[in-house]
């Protein structure tokens, strides 16, 4: 599936005569488009008119009520990179689609199969079409993935909001406007932003979040910084938020390898408008020129060298901490000297692990003393991901190995030949469109 990337953003109304239902129902009747860019949300096959229709006839009251009720959650929780659970509970994602899938609006109504998810600096959103066997009158049709600019997300979201509150000014006061005045309050105040945006990545609803939890994030931005912070929220989502909060502190005060990066001329510019990906690459690139790298394969003993420590530290052993909610490198203040906490304990994993190190060191703002490794998918993470991929392993390199045809056998070869995972190699490939996404779908990073 092709993913638009930077996509527009638009919700159109048009409004109707009214629907049956409460008041507010009835005053916000329209036909709504929701579109990104040339793909439209609201292309949809009505079995009632027998005809084929770009907008949906539903009401715009309940899509800016769960916009509204779900705004912070939308604009700052990611998408869960796994699941906590004890055998009685609610699976934890049933929750989270609540607030992420349009489907959840509700009031009867029939909507498009979408759903949002943030990586912080960007929204994703994914539109599946109807099940080919769905009994409902109207079926959508669309099946795509868009990216939305989290800003550009916004200001839609506003104006929209703006039109429907206007519409309902006849009303009076409403649900709505309640919790929209609320919103709008809170991200004006960035004391109440900063804890909104916490909670969201904890995977909260507004007020929702232990008071205790949330008092611990906080103050750890002192301490970690707040970029630090928001990338440790989302690894204590789950059912047990303080005792995963208790696993990072202990943590952070184990010994770990001393090191330090030391890339001469790395670029560290800001590349506004560019894709994590985008960034991360950039950056190897610039990072394995500067220490004259070219685009040879790198040994254990030069990787070891870039971050000051021993070859044998890239290894794996036991000093691997494994059942670590996530790796984790600390500033230390002096000499910029890093305390490094590997989770990963094989070779191909760690040495993945060192070079995310590399790339957190050389992007995190310098407030940050922690520097978290972790499996979710924030853009932070992203660059992470995306420079350790290149740095290890030029996409250039690896397709001059591979040759003309990419043949699955080979995939295990260039794995041990850079030093990586198999499921870094195809990720690698699929990221640049050589191979199929569905490769590496069933499969997780390192």
């Amino acid at each position: 599936m092709v993913v638009h990337m930077n996509s527009g953003m638009r919700i159109e109304l048009k409004w109707l005569p009214p629907f049956q239902g409460t008041e507010e129902v009835r005053r916000t009747s329209a036909e709504i488009k929701i579109l990104f860019g040339s793909e439209n949300a609201t292309y949809l096959d009505d079995g009632w008119s027998k005809s084929v229709e770009h907008g949906a006839r539903v009401s715009a009251y309940p899509l800016a009520l769960w916009l509204a009720s779900s705004w912070w959650r939308i604009r700052w929780e990611p998408l869960p990179s796994s699941i906590r659970l004890a055998p009685d509970e609610i699976p934890a994602d049933a929750d989270w689609r609540m607030s992420h899938e349009l489907p959840a609006a509700g009031y009867g109504f029939i909507w498009p199969q979408l759903s949002f998810a943030s990586d912080g600096e960007t929204i994703r959103a994914t539109c599946r079409r109807s099940h080919e066997l769905s009994a409902e009158p109207i079926r959508y049709l669309s099946d795509f993935e868009a990216v939305v600019p989290a800003r550009e997300f916004e200001r839609e979201m506003d104006n929209f909001m703006d039109l429907v509150l206007r519409r309902l000014d006849s009303v009076g006061e409403t649900e709505l406007h309640t919790i929209w005045r609320e919103v709008v309050a809170e991200r004006a105040d960035p004391e109440q932003s900063a804890a909104r945006r916490l909670e969201a990545r904890l995977g909260y609803e507004p007020d929702e979040a232990p008071s205790p939890l949330l008092e611990r994030l906080l103050a750890l931005a002192d301490e970690a910084g707040p970029g630090a912070t928001d990338e440790i929220a989302p690894v204590c989502a789950g059912s047990h938020p303080t005792d995963t909060l208790n696993e990072v502190m202990s943590l952070a005060a184990q010994p770990g390898v001393q090191g330090r990066v030391s890339v001469p001329a790395a670029y560290r510019g800001s590349d506004a408008g560019m894709a994590p990906w985008q960034r991360g690459r950039r950056l190897a690139d610039s990072a394995r020129e500067s220490l004259g790298f070219g685009g040879r394969r790198l040994t254990d003993e030069a990787l070891a060298e870039v971050l000051q420590i021993l070859p044998d530290d890239l290894k794996g052993s036991a000093s691997g901490l494994p059942h670590a909610p996530m790796g984790m490198a600390v500033r230390t203040g002096k000499n910029e000297e890093l305390k490094l906490l590997f989770r990963k304990r094989n070779r191909p994993a760690r040495r993945f692990e060192a070079a995310r190190f590399i790339a957190d060191d050389l992007c995190a703002e310098s407030g940050d003393r922690w520097l978290p490794v972790t499996d979710t998918t924030t853009a932070r993470q992203k660059l992470q991901r995306a420079f350790a991929a290149e740095f290890l392993c030029p996409i250039e390199s690896l397709q001059a190995y591979l040759g003309d045809e990419f043949l699955p056998e080979k995939f295990e070869e260039a794995a041990e030949y850079f030093g990586i995972s198999e499921v870094a190699v195809k990720s690698h490939l699929a990221n640049h469109n050589l191979i199929p996404r569905s490769l590496v779908d069933s499969e997780s990073m390192p």
